[in-house]
């Protein structure tokens, strides 16, 4: 009996030692309510058409949406211990759409109502990675990975990505097209794919991260050609330093894409960082024929800091883009020389406060400029500058659910020459958001 009893309790012992030495942990966000928003911005082609003659144009909207505090999601983490202070993990993480048919990434659509009624079958990658640490040392991981500015600026940001209008360094997916010159991932590249990523332990108060994603090809497209490359890659460093209260982070990370030699008739496109972006290019030469270089380069520079004063933390942040595109073809199939096709930098400043141990607000302003390449005219000449700012509001139920509410509002000086400039734009936002 006795035996027995000492058996049943070893097993019990070793089931429970393995259960400590790997896990595996569902988590996410849902997030939605109502959203609105009202601005005018200019169009070029706008000018002329009808009764137009500004050139203005007018939008407003409102909806039961989602996703204005945070995007919402699925994911799973792991790790397991491998012994002697080393463990892997992973990460997998898709994109949710609660306030759409489509449960994640689907495109399916009505077609007398234009809109999403079918569940789609895509999944919205946002993160998948698996990699190993070593405690004392640091990590690597391979997979689809956050950048470093992202992950930098998602401690350093006061509205903290905030989905809405108002913020100038991280410009999330709500605008409604009412932020000229703010679109979408429009101030840093969010996530790489095809990426290495390394990151120490902190060290005296410092740490250091990098990042080098590659996907080079190289195919021969017909017979009687001698194939081309069409090439995506990337690198980033970043290093952060924390002193009591104190938290800097400097970053920097470069993309570029090249395409070489590619035949037409599987007219080549791509894009910046590997996310759609507004900056992609695709060439519209006759099929058959070959591109000429094509060197699109995309550098990206943030700096900021925090403090925390107890009653408040304030915030500091500076962000830099510039693309160039280093000769190629234009929409005409004539060839062009290098230019500078987009070039933005924005500064903003914030503070997060507590006000009671279940409301937290915030506040954030900032403001910058752009100059980028116009569809009709090429690279415009004309500057572009714009303020912005949000406040908002946190009310926790628990640690796991809030209620919120944020108004933003943006502007932006008029250039006849760019379009969408001359912005006036606001956005209000209540909803409720749950993480588990």
């Amino acid at each position: 009996m006795k035996k027995s009893l000492f058996a049943v309790a070893a097993l019990s012992a070793i089931a429970g030692a393995a259960q400590a030495q790997s896990s595996v942990t569902v988590y996410g966000v849902i997030d939605a309510g109502y959203i609105g928003a009202n601005g005018t911005s200019y169009s070029s082609k706008a000018a002329g058409v009808g009764s137009n003659t500004s050139g203005n144009v007018k939008a407003t909207s409102s909806q039961f949406g989602q996703g204005a505090q945070s995007t919402s999601r699925l994911g799973f983490k792991g790790t397991e211990d491998l012994g002697g202070g080393t463990s892997a993990f992973f990460t997998i993480e898709a994109g949710l759409t609660p306030a759409n048919a489509s449960l994640s990434g689907g495109t399916a659509v009505d077609a007398v109502q234009g809109t999403s009624t079918d569940s789609g079958a895509a999944l919205n990658n946002r993160q998948s990675f698996v990699g190993l640490k070593k405690n004392g040392i640091g990590q690597f991981a391979f997979g689809r990975q956050y950048t470093p500015i992202y992950e930098e600026a998602s401690k350093t940001d006061p509205t903290a990505f905030m989905n809405m209008t108002g913020g100038v360094v991280y410009v999330g997916g709500n605008q409604s097209g009412i932020e000229s010159g703010q679109s979408t991932n429009i101030g840093f590249t969010n996530r790489a794919s095809n990426a290495l990523t390394a990151s120490s332990e902190t060290f005296a108060g410092f740490q250091v991260k990098g990042l080098y994603a590659m996907n080079n090809t190289n195919t021969q497209q017909i017979a009687s050609s001698s194939g081309g490359n069409q090439n995506w890659n990337g690198w980033g460093l970043g290093a952060n330093y924390t002193w009591q209260k104190l938290y800097l982070t400097a970053n920097y990370q470069s993309f570029n894409t090249k395409v070489t030699g590619i035949d037409l008739y599987a007219a080549p496109s791509y894009n910046i960082g590997g996310s759609q972006t507004p900056l992609t290019a695709q060439s519209s030469a006759t099929a058959g024929t070959y591109l000429g270089f094509t060197n699109l380069a995309d550098k990206q520079t943030y700096v900021a800091g925090t403090y925390d004063f107890g009653i408040l933390k304030a915030y500091a942040q500076w962000i830099g883009r510039k693309v160039t595109q280093n000769s190629g073809l234009t929409s005409a199939g004539a060839a062009t020389a290098s230019s500078t096709q987009f070039n933005r930098n924005a500064q903003q400043i914030g503070v997060r406060s507590y006000i009671t141990p279940a409301i937290e607000a915030w506040a954030s302003i900032g403001n910058g400029r752009y100059k980028g390449a116009d569809s009709v005219l090429g690279v415009a000449p004309s500057t572009v500058n714009f303020t912005a700012y949000q406040i908002g509001s946190n009310y926790y139920l628990s640690k796991r659910t809030n209620l919120y509410a944020a108004f933003g509002s943006t502007t932006s000086t008029s250039a006849s020459s760019v379009a969408g400039s001359g912005t006036n734009g606001n956005q209000y936002a209540i909803g409720a958001r749950h993480t588990f």
